[in-house]
């Protein structure tokens, strides 16, 4: 929080408002260890004095027994999508918290998610939009590189995470649907430690294995195919995955080959993931060496991106990426290749090292899986 109002101070903000909802919790969890259910939530950091948390209507008791920032303030904006009218209530307006910090000119956290609606009663609250910045890169370096208790969180959710995908090698069968297996993966995480999935998990086999983002259905997987599974979890706020292809039965030449070259990519990018070097060269190295082999066209992205507080954070590592990888800095190598109707990711945790390869946090089946 410290570093947080030092960066409000030198942006010559009065203060920066990091905005959350549900499903990306992570920038708001950071700073107060608050996750919402239904509603969204912001933190208020004020570039001096008392930071407040951000809540809805029904939160308060919840929020109170979570937040590591001891001021919460409800506000009727924060409240679920379906809009209830909570009759009665008298919740403060953005108003009252413009003039309660003195509040002219603040930076927005999360400025993409941040809905049209809020923005119109906040900007009207501080005299129109153009007091109210992106300040999504102002944060970035904070999360950027991780402190030695983050990191020994990663670790413990790419072992919850490897538990989930140890009992599909276990269990899985010829006629089970993806939902099924996907069931099965997530007992196994929560039965090792994770307080929850990092994101919906999901199996997509055969025809639906060519889907990068998917979610699982009912069809039941079947020999001869590409099962690919992606499994993470999450372990105080911290999540982390594991993406495998699995096939059953007899493997067919041309997918084994497949699988082996996205294999090979993958595990070159913890051998070139190395303090100094450049991202944007990695991920041209790993392109190019995928192209060798005859599959250019199969490249959708990767090789790898962030991961902290959610398994998918800035910044990607891209082709385009201009900036230096640093000790400390935690991605998952995430290579997803697809072709012909068909496709597979190998992910695992990677963390940069002062010198040397990156370190695997997870390595659990790392092989090709043919049962």
């Amino acid at each position: 929080m410290r570093a947080a109002q030092a960066v409000v101070r030198d942006s010559r903000l009065d203060a920066i408002l990091v905005f959350s909802t549900e499903s990306e919790p992570a920038a708001v969890r950071y700073f107060a260890d608050y996750w919402p259910s239904f509603e969204t939530t912001a933190v208020l950091i004020p570039a001096e004095g008392e930071p407040a948390l951000l809540i809805g209507p029904e939160s308060l008791t919840y929020a109170s027994s979570r937040s590591r920032i001891a001021k919460i303030i409800q506000l009727m904006d924060f409240r679920e999508s379906s809009q209830p009218d909570y009759p009665g209530s008298r919740l403060p307006k953005w108003s009252d918290i413009a003039a309660q910090y003195k509040l002219k000119k603040i930076g927005l956290v999360n400025w993409y998610l941040f809905p049209y609606a809020m923005m119109t009663e906040l900007a009207g609250a501080l005299g129109g939009v153009e007091h109210i910045v992106p300040a999504d890169a102002l944060i970035r370096p904070l999360f950027m590189k991780k402190s030695a208790e983050e990191i020994a969180c990663l670790r413990a959710a790419a072992l919850a995470s490897e538990a989930g995908f140890k009992a599909i090698l276990e269990n899985i069968k010829p006629g089970m649907t993806e939902s099924e297996l996907c069931g099965i993966a997530t007992a196994a995480m929560t039965a090792a430690g994770a307080e929850a999935a990092g994101y919906p998990i999901w199996c997509c086999s055969g025809p639906n294995s060519d889907q990068a983002i998917s979610r699982p259905t009912m069809r039941k997987v079947q020999c001869g195919e590409i099962i690919h599974f992606s499994i993470g979890a999450k372990v105080e706020g911290y999540s982390a995955s594991i993406g495998r292809p699995v096939v059953l039965g007899q493997c067919p030449d041309d997918i084994r080959k497949f699988m082996q070259v996205g294999l090979d990519a993958a595990n070159m990018t913890f051998d070139e993931m190395r303090a100094g070097r450049k991202s944007g060269d990695v991920a041209t190295k790993i392109h190019d060496y995928i192209r060798r082999q005859g599959y250019g066209d199969a490249i959708l992205y990767g090789p790898a991106h962030g991961c902290g507080q959610m398994e998918c954070e800035y910044p990607f590592l891209e082709t385009s990426s201009e900036y230096m990888l640093e000790a400390d800095m935690t991605f998952m190598q995430d290579m997803f290749l697809h072709r012909g109707g068909m496709g597979f990711r190998w992910e695992d945790g990677l963390l940069v090292k002062a010198s040397g390869p990156a370190e695997m946090l997870s390595s659990y089946g790392r092989r090709i899986n043919i049962l």
